[in-house]
């Protein structure tokens, strides 16, 4: 095949000087590489090389909220003249970091830009991710995200900061009488506002903004979903996938209203309930004094008029999604939080700590849960005891997501389930598939591998190096036409209600029908997670 010629940001000059040196040229066309300048709306960006990437880090897609611009919803990026250096990622957001001490700055609504050094077309499908750390903790600069071999497989990705904690999902009535009627929800318009610019701005980095994914993993794909069905993102982006989320299922999003009645207390703790001008004074608190009263709570959106106008699932089961969709979760997702390594308690400690959760939502609740999982089944009580809160924390409310989605005429829906034991390391592989394992495989980088508590080096064995190349082209396809399927890998099923046929993820992917059916649709009467 011959090499295609690719337009750069001083694509008008080369195809002048194409032109006039006609004459000279060769006959086989020329490739042209990625050029590390790219032209935004509001300047030119200076990226860098980076092994087979090319990287623009920390371009800002809105101003800093900071000031007055504190719980507004971002304002579009100050412009500069001559090229802006975009070789370093930006600030993270503001979030507790050790010691107590606040790490990130305020001045953080940027985004980063990776995109192949040799790129196969230049009109690639674009991944826009966010992160997750319950929308309190993380940044877009973590590992697996800081250079992602994802971008070599024919797409380009993008990940961007966005607001956190009470920064970003602070709801008060004046601040709602302020917006149009709406607060609480800063983080989703951050969001909105990076969907905007990549839909405006790709084309330069050799995107196609007319095949936009939108995905995110925890937290994350919470805002994915409510993202999904938001009045404001429609039309902007082609597929969504949601990853390990837990969209709080059964009524769990708060109303606008519930949610300015609670936050009165952060008002009243700041000092400013009394203050002639609350805003005001609100908005000259100190960033490190928000995060100390805010605590390490998980935040997600408000159910309000302008941005996520009722419950995301019960949405998705009245309309179904606007695109197709991407949904799964990892089999092991507790033990990102419970420690596996301990050692293997009793058949009678794993009862007890059933019926200590189960037993206040009603006397026989804590029985059928042990009957769902019984110890046989698992090879220590450690890990039933794991399956038990992995289901009800996230695996059963992302079914419940699946299911809601799926119907006829409606977008495909895609599900996974994760399966994979990290091989060369004894604390990893003690984990299993935990909560977060899958973002290394689909980001290509597996050097580096974090856990709720460490960050460990990590050698892959050759079968994970293929597996993460296999993981890497169902997404990539997936952004590419909206279906995982193409190439040599196996065949993922389409997921529906029938027979609920998912594909599991190991290194040997296989399809599996109706993972836990009969444990979740118990779960899903139960009360939802707080």
């Amino acid at each position: 095949m011959m090499a295609r010629v690719y337009l750069t940001i001083f694509g008008i000059m080369q195809l002048g000087w194409l032109a006039g040196c006609a004459s000279v040229l060769p006959t086989t066309p020329l490739t042209i590489a990625a050029p590390t300048v790219a032209q935004t709306q509001s300047g030119q960006v200076q990226g860098i090389a980076d092994g087979n990437l090319v990287a623009f880090r920390g371009i800002p897609y809105a101003a800093p909220p900071t000031g007055e611009l504190r719980w507004r919803p971002p304002a579009p990026p100050l412009s500069w003249q001559g090229i802006r250096d975009a070789s370093t990622f930006g600030n993270a957001c503001p979030q507790a970091g050790s010691g107590g001490q606040m790490m990130g700055d305020e001045d953080c609504l940027t985004l980063n830009v990776f995109e192949s050094a040799s790129p196969e077309s230049w009109k690639q499908p674009v991944m826009l991710y966010f992160h997750g750390g319950g929308n309190n903790s993380g940044s877009a600069q973590q590992p697996p995200l800081d250079s992602p071999p994802l971008a070599t497989h024919g797409v380009i990705v993008v990940t961007a900061q966005y607001r956190l904690g009470l920064l970003g999902f602070f709801a008060n009535s004046l601040l709602t009488a302020e917006g149009g009627g709406s607060s609480g929800n800063y983080a989703l318009w951050d969001q909105i506002a990076a969907l905007k610019w990549v839909k405006n701005n790709i084309s330069a980095f050799g995107g196609d903004p007319s095949r936009i994914t939108i995905f995110g993993q925890s937290s994350g794909g919470y805002d994915i979903q409510a993202l999904l069905v938001s009045p404001q993102t429609q039309g902007l982006f082609a597929r969504a996938a949601m990853e390990s989320s837990n969209p709080e299922t059964g009524g769990g999003l708060k109303s606008l209203a519930t949610l300015e009645t609670s936050d009165q207390v952060f008002v009243s703790s700041l000092g400013c309930s009394t203050a002639s001008d609350v805003l005001a004074c609100l908005r000259a608190v100190p960033a490190q004094t928000i995060i100390n009263k805010q605590g390490i709570s998980v935040f997600g959106p408000a159910i309000e008029p302008l941005v996520v106008p009722a419950d995301p699932n019960a949405l998705l089961l009245q309309q179904g999604p606007p695109v197709p969709l991407l949904v799964g979760s990892n089999r092991e997702e507790s033990t990102y939080w419970v420690d596996s390594t301990q050692p293997v308690i009793a058949s009678s400690v794993y009862t007890s700590d059933v019926e200590e959760q189960y037993n206040p939502f009603g006397s026989s609740v804590a029985n059928q849960v042990l009957s769902l999982y019984p110890v046989t089944d698992y090879s220590t009580p450690n890990f039933a005891l794991i399956a038990v809160h992995s289901d009800y924390q996230i695996t059963c409310q992302v079914r419940q997501s699946a299911l809601a989605a799926t119907g006829s005429q409606r977008p495909t829906v895609w599900r996974y389930l994760f399966i994979h034991q990290f091989e060369n390391n004894a604390t990893l592989n003690a984990m299993a598939a935990y909560h977060t394992a899958e973002l290394f495989f689909v980001f290509g980088n597996l050097q580096v591998i974090t856990t709720e508590t460490s960050s460990i080096d990590y050698t892959p064995s050759a079968a994970e190096q293929a597996f993460s190349e296999q993981l890497m082209n169902y997404w990539a396809q997936f952004a590419a036409t909206g279906n995982p399927n193409g190439g040599a890998s196996p065949q993922w099923p389409q997921y529906d209600s029938t027979d609920e046929q998912l594909l599991q993820l190991d290194e040997t992917v296989s399809p599996l029908a109706g993972y836990h059916a009969p444990q979740c649709n118990y779960i899903a009467k139960l009360p939802p997670p707080g």
